[in-house]
């Protein structure tokens, strides 16, 4: 395949079933979509939808019961160096400096001894992370931590970048902060992203292309296309564009959210309780 098609996912009518006590649970059901090289496209749903399942078949981790996926037109056969992974959970050496974790990664991929340094410290000044380059992990913050990873996994030289839930430990300050340092590394490189978020200010804000979820067993309910210019900008996200894409995404989510909640919250769950509880609290009802 040409250099210009690297990076393309591609699943097809993807399936996964996992083997259980009492039979067996069907994660995700006939899944199809694309990212097209250099796209960074979101996957958001309710929790248990399959978001991470389909994730982890892309990075090898978990094989499909029924279906293809396909990197660059070859099946996935499992975990590669062609494929970058970003968990939420800091996964740095806390016994390496922030330049060794680096270097690492690009230990991983054969660069030579001499070379790893200056390689590391560039891909470092990237993140705006040169200064902190002898810093162990635990001298760090939860957001460096992060760039720290994410650094990592791009000096392996990946054609796919997966991000599954990268910011979800953050506070919200900081979360704001990382996607914009996330977006404009992202213009820098130019690699595929496939993201996994229950944020959909952030799945807005960082993606070309949204695919929506539906609960279990996973399937595509909708792909909505990001009508935002790039370079993105925080002032983007008090845009008319912005919040009436956050207002379709919500009612979309809130759907499938009930959907995977079951019947008991649907038929009054969210009416509040049907009998007066009266001044001894919930122990009188109980």
């Amino acid at each position: 395949m040409s250099t210009e098609a690297r990076g393309c996912i591609t699943i097809r009518n993807a399936a996964v079933v996992f083997d259980a006590e009492g039979g067996g649970i069907e994660a995700v059901r006939g899944v199809s979509m694309d990212v097209e090289p250099g796209q960074f496209v979101s996957l958001i749903g309710p929790s248990g939808c399959g978001k991470s399942t389909l994730l982890n078949m892309v990075a090898g981790f978990v094989h499909p019961s029924d279906g293809k996926v396909l990197v660059d037109g070859e099946p996935i056969r499992g975990p590669g160096s062609d494929r970058g992974v970003v968990f939420q959970q800091y996964s740095l050496f806390p016994w390496l400096s922030v330049r060794k974790n680096v270097e690492f990664g690009l230990k991983m991929r054969g660069v030579s001894a001499a070379d790893r340094e200056p390689a590391a410290r560039t891909l470092l000044g990237l993140a705006g992370l040169l200064a902190f380059e002898n810093h162990y992990p635990d001298q760090l913050s939860g957001g460096m931590k992060q760039r720290v990873g994410i650094v990592r996994a791009l000096a392996t030289n990946p054609q796919v970048l997966l991000m599954d839930e990268p910011f979800g430990a953050l506070d919200s300050q900081t979360r704001v902060v990382m996607q914009e340092i996330l977006t404009n590394m992202w213009q820098q490189f130019r690699i595929s992203v496939l993201f996994i978020t229950h944020d959909i200010e952030e799945a807005i804000f960082l993606s070309d292309k949204i695919y929506v979820m539906t609960a279990r067993p996973g399937r595509i309910k909708a792909e909505i296309t990001v009508p935002l210019a790039r370079p993105r900008t925080a002032e983007m996200t008090s845009s008319l564009p912005f919040m009436d894409m956050v207002h379709r995404l919500k009612a979309l989510i809130r759907e499938e959210s009930l959907a995977a909640m079951g019947t008991e919250l649907r038929e009054g769950g969210l009416t509040g309780f049907s009998m007066p509880v009266g001044p001894e609290g919930v122990s009188n009802v109980l």
